[in-house]
């Protein structure tokens, strides 16, 4: 029981009207056709990791036109991912030179291309952690479990 009155179930008829305070409010455009970017098409690799990720994004509603280039650059820092982590396994982690052993190089740049990808992935909802915070369409279902709506209606959510 909220302060005023039982909590309001989300699924309800007000919630559909949206005069409901717990009514997930998420207006959903029609997907619209994202090309790629002339720059990611010299890039074989690239090209072939936004074909894979770019229809399941423009479904869900996170690529837009507008968004091309950002998401053609997370394409090519995933293909530099993947031939530096080529490279590094060829090569080793540490490289040897007159001081000792040392860290290689490569290794290092794979290291910050791959907090550049995380950075910019998180931008597109592509980690596990952005992709919760990000609210799913409002479903007509009920909760299968009881317990679990009980907790949802005592939490406010």
């Amino acid at each position: 029981m909220g302060r005023h009155g039982p909590m309001p179930k989300p699924h309800s008829e007000r919630s559909k009207t949206g005069r409901n305070t717990l009514a997930k409010t998420r207006n959903r455009t029609k997907p619209v056709t994202v090309t790629p970017p002339s720059s990611l098409k010299e890039d074989k690799v690239a090209l072939a990791w936004w074909k894979a990720q770019a229809p399941r994004l423009i479904k869900a509603g996170r690529l837009f036109p507008e968004q091309a280039e950002a998401f053609a650059i997370l394409c090519h820092i995933k293909a530099d991912c993947d031939s530096l982590t080529r490279a590094v396994r060829a090569t080793g982690w540490t490289v040897s030179n007159e001081r000792g052993e040392q860290r290689n190089p490569l290794a290092i740049e794979l290291r910050d291309k791959r907090r550049d990808f995380i950075a910019l992935a998180k931008e597109f909802g592509l980690t596990a952690a952005s992709d919760a915070r990000i609210p799913d369409e409002a479903g007509d279902e009920e909760e299968a479990d009881p317990k679990a709506a009980k907790f949802r209606a005592f939490i406010g959510a």
